[in-house]
């Protein structure tokens, strides 16, 4: 078993109530898919204010957040209307009544600006394309600092350029993680994994957590390392309407209820009073719709079991220190290799013997 270093684990209550302050900044790091409703219904009991959304792609994320009053400004490249223009969902609601600015972006430049702030990049190109829409002629939140059109230094060409983007908290779903905050998450990644890295802070929850070695043995799974992570929040059904691959499927039938609720600002805040505001958290929730519909609803989205073949990752070493904990590469053991550290300190030059 994997010792543990740092546990992370905490409640989303706690999470969101420690790492998201009003005012800030955050991306909701989930593509369409596994997306981390637990922790979006908890920033919306927590009353959280002034929040600057940076979302590539939503179902009813952002209509929820904007319908509790916790956003007035969201950065986006799409956000999903079901019914149409005539439906008039609380994101067009808010746009026509005049309380939500919206930055139109692309899902390449959202992606890339991400990417670019995940990598530490000041600035990285985009399609040059996107200067004859008027995603490049309009600014709302960016302002003058949406794009920008620079000499390309190898050919001399115009070349159209985003800022890289720091968003302050990421909010993330995955399948498993163990208490360090090695995330571990597969299916349809999209910008999963700079929508996280770009951030400050991240929050991850999780529909289970594992062993440290679960993560050791499958390390390609592992989207986010633990040391960026700050809270680890384990919430079974926490994407919960939407898909959590291996885990459940989508919930279309919650999802059409709530695109009815959707259709006037008093069913949209019954909506919230019902599933979000009078469920403590996500447990109640779960049983508040077992008591609506059934267990057998519920029951039928579970993912039936489709595991990948496993990948050989054995080395001739698993480690530099075999069982005896003796290195042939050093020709010392541990012990005697922590003698020389602290002798030498972190410095040391090495004598190779031929033999």
């Amino acid at each position: 078993m994997g010792d543990v270093k740092v546990s992370k684990v905490m409640t989303a209550a706690d999470a969101i109530g420690k790492f998201v302050p009003d005012g800030c900044s955050i991306s909701i790091a989930n593509f369409l898919h596994s997306t981390p409703f637990a922790l979006i219904h908890e920033l919306i009991r927590q009353k959280k204010k002034d929040l600057l959304v940076w979302s590539q792609s939503g179902i009813e994320e952002l209509d929820l957040l904007i319908g509790a009053g916790c956003t007035k400004k969201i950065i986006t490249a799409y956000n999903f209307r079901a019914g149409g223009e005539w439906a008039n969902g609380e994101f067009d609601r808010a746009l026509n009544e005049g309380r939500l600015e919206v930055e139109d972006l692309s899902n390449f430049a959202v992606l890339a600006m991400l990417w670019a702030g995940a990598m530490g990049y000041n600035f990285i190109p985009v399609l040059k394309g996107i200067r004859e829409t008027d995603i490049f002629k309009i600014s709302t939140i960016l302002g003058g600092e949406k794009f920008k059109v620079v000499k390309d230094p190898f050919s001399g060409e115009d070349t159209v350029v985003v800022k890289g983007a720091n968003p302050d908290v990421a909010l993330i779903h995955v399948q498993r993680c163990d208490r360090e905050g090695n995330a571990q998450y597969w299916g349809s990644i999209g910008n999963s994994k700079w929508a996280s890295l770009a951030c400050k802070k991240i929050i991850v929850s999780t529909e289970q957590i594992v062993d440290h070695d679960v993560v050791r043995f499958s390390p390609h799974l592992t989207l986010i390392p633990g040391f960026r992570v700050d809270a680890v929040v384990e919430e079974p059904w926490g994407a919960h309407p939407a898909e959590a691959l291996g885990a459940y499927n989508t919930d279309y039938g919650f999802r059409a209820m709530f695109f009815m609720h959707n259709i006037t600002a008093v069913s949209m805040q019954s909506f919230l009073k019902e599933w979000v505001y009078d469920c403590a958290g996500r447990a109640e929730y779960l049983a508040h719709y077992v008591e609506r519909f059934g267990q057998a609803p519920l029951s039928r989205l579970r993912a039936r079991t489709h595991p990948s073949y496993p990948a050989d990752l054995g080395s001739a070493n698993f480690s530099v220190w075999d069982e005896r904990g003796y290195s042939e590469a050093l020709g010392m053991t541990r012990s005697e290799f922590d003698q020389v550290l602290e002798k030498q300190g972190e410095v040391m030059e090495w004598e190779i013997e031929e033999k």
